[in-house]
């Protein structure tokens, strides 16, 4: 009876037969992010489920931003290129004072001029060259102006109206206009005068503001003319040393010209004030006396 016991047909491990539903279990956690969407979530069996609805692709988004700063970079260390920054140094220690109320304007003619090329040589601030010669023509104009209106000879003879006749020749044959018929000349020359002064100190700001621009090209020139040194044939050291000369002249003749304009000025405002003296105290006092002279 003992050999009929079950022992001999024992399914033991029968009982782990459940551990294969519980392998199977965890799938459908690996796709739980929802239960709407999970029909839709389910991959093809074998084809790895959390690789499916996995985010580690997103960091691709990120990497298209890298090129931009790439070139953003490049083009700012093409602004700060070497031979700049020597430029800037050499101008910095030669003309301090110009480098600190110009280092931006001296920057961006740098960035202009370098590497040096004879064709930006040659025609280096011709803008501001003749920019310059049509300022200078004002100027002229205002000189020639002041010549022509001839107050002093205009004043000298009313002033030499009020003095009595030195002789019998003059009482007898110099016929001079009265100090009165000097005052009508003399009010518009006045106030020639002063629209000259006005006109005047607007074309000399102008002007100054012009030869400080080619004083500024001028000094670019000296410094890369420096920093080349012996390094540029013998075309470009030419072009440079001209160009040079010229911005230099073109400078001076703007310095004399204001200078000539400033003498203009001072003359003018003088005489402004001599005619006013002549036609508010000279005049009225003369006519005072006369009219006494008459009672």
């Amino acid at each position: 009876m003992t050999q009929q016991t079950p022992k001999a047909f024992d399914f033991g491990a029968e009982p782990e037969l459940p551990a294969e539903p519980a392998a199977a279990s965890p799938a459908p956690q690996a796709f739980d992010f929802g239960e709407a969407e999970q029909p839709a979530a389910a991959p093809p069996a074998g084809t790895g489920p959390p690789k499916a609805l996995s985010f580690d692709d997103l960091p691709a988004a990120p990497a298209s931003a890298v090129p931009p700063k790439a070139v953003a970079r490049v083009l700012f260390e093409s602004e700060d290129h070497p031979a700049v920054r020597d430029a800037l140094a050499i101008a910095h220690a030669d003309y301090p004072a110009l480098s600190e109320h110009a280092g931006q304007r001296l920057a961006a003619l740098f960035r202009r001029i370098l590497p040096l090329k004879l064709p930006v040589v040659t025609e280096w601030a011709e803008g501001p060259l003749m920019e310059q010669a049509a300022l200078l023509q004002p100027i002229t104009e205002l000189v020639l102006r002041f010549t022509q209106m001839a107050v002093p000879a205009q004043l000298e003879a009313a002033l030499e109206s009020t003095r009595a006749p030195a002789g019998v020749f003059d009482k007898l044959f110099r016929r001079p206009k009265s100090p009165a018929q000097y005052k009508a000349e003399l009010a518009s020359s006045r106030a020639q005068l002063l629209q000259l002064i006005a006109d005047s100190d607007a074309a000399v700001r102008a002007l100054e503001e012009s030869a400080r621009t080619l004083g500024l090209h001028a000094a670019v020139l000296a410094v890369v003319s420096k920093l080349a040194g012996g390094a540029t044939d013998a075309s470009l050291s030419d072009a440079l040393v001209q160009r040079r000369t010229l911005l230099q002249q073109a400078v001076r003749q703007a310095e004399l010209s204001i200078l000539q304009m400033g003498q203009v000025r001072q003359q003018a405002a003088e005489l402004v004030g001599q005619v006013s003296s002549f036609l508010t105290v000279t005049l009225p006092a003369l006519e005072m006396a006369q009219a006494q002279k008459g009672n």
